[in-house]
C-alpha cells in the first residue's frame, strides 16, 4: 500500500518548544503502537494531531510526542517524524518509532487505519534497512496501552484486510507476490504455493497439516530453514520470503538430495507432500493413481504404496503383508528410483 504523510506544516503544527534531539535511522530497531486512552475518539483529520500536540505541550514537552499519528480515516500525520527522538515510551524513544492510532477504550480501529499503520511500518523497515520489532506500548512500559484490540493485532503480525480497504492486489499465480503477502495470520493464495514449494525442497517436516492459505509460524520456520540452507544469515534468513527466496523455491530442487518425508504424510491425511509422493509413485511405475495429483493420501494412493512395498519388501513394515504407509526410508528410496527413470 502506498503511503502519504500529512506534514507538520499541513496540519498546522506550532513551532517546537525546544527542538527534539536528532536520531539516525540506523538507531531504530522497534516500532511501537499506541492508542489515545480510555475514551473513544470521534475526531478525524487535522484536529487529531492538533489535540495531541496541545496536550503534550501542556505537559511541558517540546510538542507532540509520537513520531506519527493515524486517524480512523487512514490518514497519516507527521509528529516527530523519522529522525527526531520521540516522547512515547521511556527507554525506547531512540530505538523506537512511536505511532498512535487515534482510538480509545474498546473502540475498534477501521481497516483503513490498520492498513495505514501497517504501510507506515513497512516504510519504516524499508528506510532503516531492517525488520523492526513490532511492539505495543505495554511491551516497553507498564501500561494498558495500546488496549487489547490493538495489542492482539500487533502480536498477530499487524495484518491488514486489503479486501476491506479496497486495494486488493492481483496475483498471477507464480511470480513473487510481494512481502505483504507473507504476514503472520494473513491469507493469500501465494502462501499455499510457498508451502508446496518448501515441501518439494525438503522442508515439509515443519508442517503438521498441509500448508496454506494463511501464513503461519510453520511457514516462517520452514522458510527460515530454507534461507539458512542457502548460506544466508541475519535479515536474509528471517523466515519472510523475498524475491531471491521465491526464485530459488520456484526452481526445481536438486534431485541428488532426497527430500525428507513430513511427519504428517500418512494414510488418510491431507498434506502438500502427498502430491510429490503420488508423482514419484507414478514415475517409478507403481501407478496409475486415480484422481492424482492431490493432497489426499487416500485409498488409491495407499494401493500404489502397497504395490511399491510388494516390489521392495525391504521397506515394508515388519509383520505386514499389506503396507499402505510409505515410511521415511521407503520415500527416500522411491525418490532415487523415480529419478533414475
Amino acid at each position: 500500500m502506498p503511503i502519504s504523510i500529512v506534514s507538520r506544516a499541513q496540519w498546522g503544527a506550532k513551532p517546537w518548544n525546544g527542538s527534539p534531539d536528532h536520531v539516525s535511522l540506523s538507531q531504530r530497531t522497534e516500532f511501537f503502537i499506541h492508542y489515545d486512552g480510555a475514551h473513544h475518539i470521534g475526531a478525524t483529520g487535522n484536529a487529531v494531531p492538533q489535540a495531541i500536540d496541545r496536550q503534550h505541550r501542556n505537559q511541558g514537552w517540546a510538542g507532540i510526542g509520537y513520531n506519527f499519528v493515524v486517524d480512523q480515516a487512514g490518514t497519516v500525520f507527521e509528529g516527530r517524524g523519522w529522525e527526531r527522538q520521540g516522547a512515547h515510551c521511556p527507554n525506547h524513544n531512540v530505538s523506537g518509532i512511536g505511532v498512535q492510532i487515534a482510538i480509545g477504550g474498546d473502540q475498534k480501529p477501521t481497516p483503513k487505519a490498520l492498513s495505514a499503520a501497517r504501510a507506515l511500518y513497512d516504510e519504516a523497515c524499508r528506510k532503516t534497512g531492517r525488520k523492526l520489532s513490532m511492539k505495543g506500548h505495554k511491551d516497553g512500559f507498564a501500561t494498558l496501552c495500546p488496549g487489547p484490540i490493538l495489542y492482539d493485532w500487533v502480536k498477530a503480525g499487524m495484518p491488514t484486510d486489503h479486501a476491506e480497504s479496497g486495494d486488493a492486489p492481483t496475483w498471477d499465480g507464480k511470480s513473487f507476490p510481494g512481502r505483504d503477502a507473507f504476514v503472520l495470520g494473513r491469507k493469500h493464495d501465494a502462501v499455499t504455493l510457498l508451502g508446496q514449494r518448501l515441501t518439494a525442497h525438503g522442508y515439509g517436516r515443519f508442517y503438521k497439516v498441509g500448508p496454506g492459505p494463511s501464513f503461519g509460524q510453520a511457514d516462517k520456520n520452514a522458510t527460515a530453514a530454507f534461507q539458512r540452507a542457502q548460506g544466508w544469515t541475519g535479515p536474509d534468513a528471517d523466515g519472510i520470503p523475498g524475491p531471491s527466496t521465491w526464485a530459488r523455491l520456484m526452481a526445481a530442487p536438486e534431485i541428488n538430495t532426497p527430500v525428507v518425508l513430513a511427519s504428517g504424510v500418512k494414510p488418510g491425511s491431507r498434506h502438500a507432500q502427498v502430491r510429490e509422493l503420488q508423482q514419484l509413485l507414478i514415475k517409478a511405475g507403481y501407478g496409475p493413481i486415480k484422481g492424482a495429483v492431490t493432497d489426499l493420501y487416500g485409498p488409491n494412493t495407499q494401493r500404489a504404496v502397497a504395490r511399491f512395498h510388494y516390489a521392495n519388501p525391504a521397506y515394508r513394515s515388519k509383520g505386514r503383508s499389506y503396507d499402505p504407509a510409505i515410511g521415511a526410508k521407503g520415500f527416500e528410496y522411491l525418490q532415487r528410483k523415480a529419478n533414475r527413470k
